[in-house]
């Protein structure tokens, strides 16, 4: 007899750099599946680039999925991050359309909860809508000091 949660599916908690700029910095391979992978991911991209804004996304994301996780509910997460393409538009959504895919073959979803770090990542909602719901949006505003 499978878990309740399980027989479901799972809750991802998507992270997208439509720019791909995981990839032009760090030369790193999406989709990027799980808590540790994206933890080791996004301190290289820190690393390489301290003001990237995508980083600050993927920490987010890793943030919300250990605090979902923690509540030892029936539900089961996944934190997965996905790229598109630095020529943007149709190449960046055709990218994030085929990793989705992929993904959705191996780790049955029942929804998303996107991660983003700005509106331009908001034009993926329809394309992620319209092969699983999106549950929830998480736009992550970077603070800065007022000095």
């Amino acid at each position: 007899m499978s878990e309740p949660g399980r027989a479901r599916g799972k809750t991802l908690i998507l992270c997208i750099d439509r720019d791909d700029d995981i990839g032009k910095k760090t030369k790193i391979e999406t989709p990027i599946i799980s808590r540790d992978n994206n933890l080791k991911s996004a301190v290289n991209l820190a690393l390489v680039d301290p003001e990237e804004a995508d980083s600050n996304a993927m920490f987010a994301a890793i943030n919300l999925f250990d605090r979902l996780s923690a509540k030892n509910n029936d539900e089961s997460y996944e934190i997965i991050t996905m790229s598109g393409s630095p020529l943007g538009g149709i190449e960046a959504d055709r990218r994030i359309v085929h990793q989705l895919e992929s993904v959705l073959e191996s780790i049955p979803a029942r929804g998303v909860i996107l991660v983003t770090d700005g509106f331009a990542d908001d034009s993926v909602i329809p394309i992620i809508q319209s092969r699983v719901p999106i549950t929830s949006i998480h736009h992550v505003i970077v603070k800065h000091s007022e000095r």
